[in-house]
């Protein structure tokens, strides 16, 4: 009987967390987003010149799914928004620049290898620089998408690296043997059900996981090196190692180029060599956004998708919505 006692707790904790955060969604009907199939519009952020230097944010979980409400209605994919963004700033001639504008730990390896690639298309095409302007986090996937760019500018309080894979996943075999509960699945293979929670991993599967974890981290470093080409292979695998830097110590390795704020970043790409337009102007500064929704500086330049309804803590807990995913993702 003990043994029930923190089970019970447990659930009766999870039901309550459920509960109260889908009375939150039943109150919130008229804030919901909705999906995201109007055509961009143009917000001013600054400046006053015909040249225009675009910002486009990244923000949040790294992923490819749209994000379904509890009331049915979806928003844009961040990589769908994201090659929507990069479209919009190549038809348009006074574009002269491109920053990223990142605050993410990451997200799936998917997302981040699609995004790094059509900003590697769109550079090819358009011949503009683009620049990443780290913000609190530009962690695993972040990181690999800022290897896309001419030049990395942080932050001094900005937290970055973490080049590395995951697999997050728990075991719960041992605790449901304890209360009666027995998994019953049935399989084609020995490895259909491979990383479930509620059966011990063999040998060979922990091989086979971990195989995959390692070729994704070979793709990971090699656009690491690719992207820092002045760090010394030998100190790039010493650092790659999934750790994370301040400004300052990434700055000191050479795994960002300048330490600084939005100004700075605008400055510095006026003075890149690709940059093609007035070198000592004020160039208009500005985000692409759906809807009618006013912007009045950088730090309000976000993706416009984030659903503050989504079950926030349940999901941390439970995982809902997901399936097992290979992740560069710093997290804790």
């Amino acid at each position: 009987m003990p043994l029930r006692k923190p089970f019970l707790f447990v659930c009766i904790v999870l039901l309550s967390v459920l509960f109260a955060e889908s009375c939150v969604i039943g109150n919130s009907l008229n804030l919901l987003p909705q999906s995201g199939k109007a055509d961009f519009e143009e917000k001013l952020i600054a400046g006053r010149d015909q040249e225009k230097i675009v910002i486009i944010s990244i923000e949040g979980m790294i992923s490819d799914d749209s994000k379904e409400t509890f009331f049915g209605t979806s928003t844009e994919s961040m990589v769908a928004r994201i090659k929507e963004s990069l479209k919009y700033a190549e038809r348009d001639p006074d574009v002269k620049g491109v920053i990223l504008k990142i605050n993410s730990p990451g997200g799936t390896v998917t997302a981040s290898d699609i995004i790094y690639q059509e900003v590697l298309k769109f550079k090819n095409r358009k011949s503009i620089p683009v620049f990443a302007g780290f913000m609190d986090t530009a962690a695993s996937g972040a990181y690999y998408i800022a290897m896309a760019t001419d030049a990395i500018g942080a932050h001094p309080t900005t937290v970055t690296g973490s080049v590395g894979v995951i697999m997050s996943g728990i075991n719960v075999k041992e605790g449901l043997d304890k209360i009666g509960v027995k998994d019953q699945s049935f399989t084609s293979g020995p490895n259909k059900a491979l990383g479930s929670p509620t059966t011990e991993m063999t040998g060979e599967q922990r091989k086979i996981l971990q195989s995959i974890i390692d070729s994704l981290y070979g793709r990971f470093f090699e656009i690491v090196k690719k992207g820092r080409p002045n760090v010394g292979e030998t100190r790039l695998r010493e650092i790659c190692d999934g750790r994370i830097f301040t400004a300052e110590q990434a700055k000191k390795e050479g795994m960002i180029d300048f330490i600084g704020y939005f100004d700075d970043f605008v400055y510095q790409m006026m003075q890149h060599p690709k940059f093609q337009g007035n070198r000592t102007g004020n160039p208009r500064v500005i985000t692409y956004q759906r809807g009618k929704g006013r912007v009045d500086n950088i730090y309000q330049a976000t993706d416009g998708n984030k659903n503050p309804f989504s079950l926030g803590i349940a999901d941390k807990i439970l995982g809902t919505g997901t399936n097992a995913k290979f992740l560069y993702l710093w997290d804790l």
